[in-house]
């Protein structure tokens, strides 16, 4: 917990961390006032305490308006057990801590592993309505972060001048992050939309009121991107990987009339040779706040058995409220909030999480694998507190991952298995086009598994306006499609050009689901997400700094899909060597292509030289076994990949039940090593068909049996077993 000390205690000074990151002393000097507002009268100055987190580069700041006050929570939020650390307080090996609350001369100052200036902590000033702070930066830094709802929504928030950072919603995180190697988070859970203000002038100021008497606040110092995002994952929870079933196709519907309507579509599906995983059903799926609609699913158990046996999976919508009795009872016990479309559950309560959750796990147990959190923004942390109710319920309830989709999120709720999606929005090309960019936002906020309604929500598309937004949701980390009551969004419904290409789209997302899982691995490992702007894998590239409409399929892969009618587009290559990934063509990095107009059937994308891409066979569903696995081998550089693989339903991975299969490719010898493989884990393929495969079209089956073997690719792929 965080803990009150008294106004006389020493708060901070020069100390060096673990990681060489420092708090050190400076010759400026704090003040009450923040240079954005008066100070308040008659209230002492904020004591500012500092503490060490567990996470190597995190440092924790309160800034509190009355010390004398009772202790404020620990925050949600974050899961690194940083109040298990002392406080900093008295004499350190590396230096010493000095200063008064009541007149600090030797601010923060937050430097990077390199000893790099990265903050300055120039001003600060509470009461008991709202702490405001103020840090000094280089005018040059720039910054990501905070979700999706900034005055530039549409793409990452980029350095241009006099924006207020912070303008909307719930869905925005307050947390930004520059790339120059430092982050800011703050994890009050506390969150007001017209109060929680972040402003910069993009002059080297950048100012923060907190709608609280306290700010509780980390600070994340980093040699680059990938280090802050790592470290702010750590902080706030690693993402776990999700079930493998939720990398394909889902289907969400609205309006469905009966038993028949809902098992024909599974069949149709199957019969049309579509691969789908998931249906997604909205409220027209229960009756009474926790019971089957006996309408659509007569027989849960038997219904939902069905779709287990047809490789099919189940996700019910869940909203915050309940309705009749149930209402009024959280209404007598003091659990209720009133609400736009009725009585929302206190989720922030335990006793009222554990009265919801004892109502909901009966359908968890007949055999719901997922849930659809919808209408939750009201309160800033409902979303946070009632997927991790599902997530920590269902943990203790079954061995199968959990995983819910939320229609926003606040910082940690990666942690519970939770995805996100960009709520009910319209069906039109602007729409649409905005897309990309507020994903790119909520991985850059710490969500990386983001999602959309393809195809809108709103009204209904038209046919290559669906189309085009099926291309464009293979390349992101969940591919959802949904639409309003009467507007379903069936692949045949749409034309047979259009059903056509989707069903190509579709083909091409399963193959490439080997290395998105791959990607989920390296995201629970690292933090880094799988959709990502390209800065940064190019982050000295200034051509990408804003880019919004094409993005990083982790590391390897470019994905530029058509976001405007008539198939216009212009796709930017930074430099170095690239192949198109639809037809296998090299293509020189370091200019801007004008593909217009591409047919509707074709998706750009394209991979770096020095790639290996594994590429799965296309399967009905992710439960179909993957084999024989495609990889393709882009040469032009040296490449390594290690292709991940677990049982893809339960959690063992986290007990070390898992496979790796490195690979390296010598571009120079055109030598392809397969290494022994790492690891095991039940059910897995203790042999493997594999295709090498080069751009030119040649490829080679081998045989792979968990031992070293290598492909020479000149002439005939000459195949060495166990060199």
């Amino acid at each position: 917990m965080i803990t009150r000390r008294s106004a006389r205690e020493v708060c901070f000074g020069i100390v060096t961390f673990l990681v060489g990151i420092q708090f050190s002393a400076a010759q400026s000097s704090i003040s009450s006032s923040n240079g954005a507002r008066d100070a308040p009268k008659n209230v002492p100055a904020p004591l500012v305490i500092v503490r060490p987190a567990i996470v190597p580069g995190v440092f924790h700041v309160v800034v509190d308006a009355l010390p004398d006050a009772a202790v404020p929570p620990a925050s949600p939020f974050v899961v690194a057990p940083s109040e298990s650390v002392p406080p900093l307080v008295g004499d350190h090996s590396s230096g010493t801590l000095t200063g008064d609350p009541a007149d600090i001369s030797n601010p923060l100052v937050l430097k990077s592993p390199a000893g790099n200036i990265l903050l300055t902590l120039k001003s600060v000033a509470s009461d008991r309505a709202s702490t405001t702070f103020t840090f000094e930066h280089d005018p040059h830094d720039r910054f990501y972060g905070n979700g999706n709802e900034s005055e530039n929504h549409a793409g990452p928030l980029v350095h241009t001048s006099g924006k207020q950072v912070v303008v909307n919603g719930a869905t925005t995180v307050p947390y930004i992050w520059s790339p120059s190697g430092y982050g800011i988070l703050v994890a009050n859970d506390i969150f007001d939309v017209n109060r929680h203000i972040v402003w910069s002038d993009f002059n080297g100021t950048l100012t923060w009121t907190v709608p609280d008497e306290f700010a509780d606040i980390y600070l994340i110092a980093a040699a680059d991107s990938a280090g802050v995002l790592g470290d702010y994952a750590r902080l706030t929870g690693s993402a776990p990987i999700p079930p493998r079933w939720t990398f394909g196709f889902m289907l969400s519907r609205w309006g469905y009339k009966d038993a028949s309507d809902v098992q024909d579509k599974w069949q149709e599906f199957r019969d049309r040779k579509i691969p789908v995983d998931a249906f997604i059903y909205d409220y027209d799926w229960y009756v009474n706040d926790w019971q089957f609609n006996p309408a659509t699913f007569p027989d849960p158990a038997t219904n939902l058995a069905k779709m287990n046996e047809m490789n099919l999976h189940f996700v019910g919508i869940r909203k915050p409220r309940v309705e009749g009795v149930h209402a009024d009872y959280a209404k007598g016990q003091g659990w209720a909030i009133p609400a736009p479309f009725g009585t929302d559950v206190r989720f922030d309560i335990t006793r009222a999480r554990a009265w919801w959750w004892n109502h909901q796990l009966p359908l968890l147990k007949t055999g719901v694998d997922g849930w659809w959190n919808d209408e939750a923004e009201q309160a800033y942390d409902e979303f946070f507190y009632m997927s991790q109710q599902q997530y920590l319920g269902g943990r203790a309830a079954s061995s199968n991952r959990q995983w819910s989709i939320n229609r926003a999120f606040s910082p940690g709720l990666q942690h519970y298995g939770a995805a996100v999606w960009t709520g009910d929005i319209n069906s039109d090309w602007e729409t649409f086009r905005e897309q990309p960019g507020t994903l790119l936002n909520w991985t850059l906020a710490g969500m990386p598994y983001v999602s959309q309604d393809s195809g809108g929500f709103q009204s209904t598309p038209t046919p290559e306006l669906y189309t085009r937004w099926i291309e464009e949701a293979v390349f992101v980390p969940i591919m959802r499609a949904h639409g309003t009551h009467n507007s379903p969004r069936w692949p045949w419904a749409f034309g047979d050009a259009g059903l056509a290409a989707m069903t190509k789209a579709i083909d091409l997302r399963y193959r490439l689901i080997p290395y998105i899982y791959t990607l989920a691995d390296a995201n629970y490992r690292t933090g880094l997400p799988p959709m990502r702007p390209l800065f940064l894998e190019f982050p000295d590239d200034r051509a990408t700094w804003s880019l919004n409409d094409e993005w990083m399929l982790g590391d390897r892969v470019l994905a530029a899909p058509v976001l405007k009618m008539g198939g216009e587009r212009k796709v930017y290559l930074p430099a170095g060597g690239w192949f198109d990934g639809n037809t296998g063509k090299a293509v020189a990095g370091g200019q801007m292509l004008d593909l217009s107009p591409v047919p509707l059937d074709v998706i750009p994308f394209y991979v770096r030289a020095g790639t290996i891409l594994p590429m799965g066979p296309v399967t009905q569903s992710t439960a179909e076994a993957e084999d024989p696995l495609e990889m393709r081998i882009y040469p032009g550089a040296n490449a390594a990949f290690s292709l991940y693989e677990d049982d893809g339903n339960t959690y063992s991975y986290e007990t070390g039940s898992f496979t790796r299969i490195p690979m390296q490719w010598d571009d120079r010898r055109r030598k392809l090593t397969i290494s022994d493989r790492q690891g095991s884990y039940p059910g897995m393929l203790t042999t493997r068909h594999l295709v090498i495969a080069l751009p030119d079209g040649s490829k080679k089956q081998v045989t792979y049996m968990g031992n070293k073997l290598t492909v020479r690719c000149g002439k005939g792929l000459r195949r060495t077993q166990g060199e």
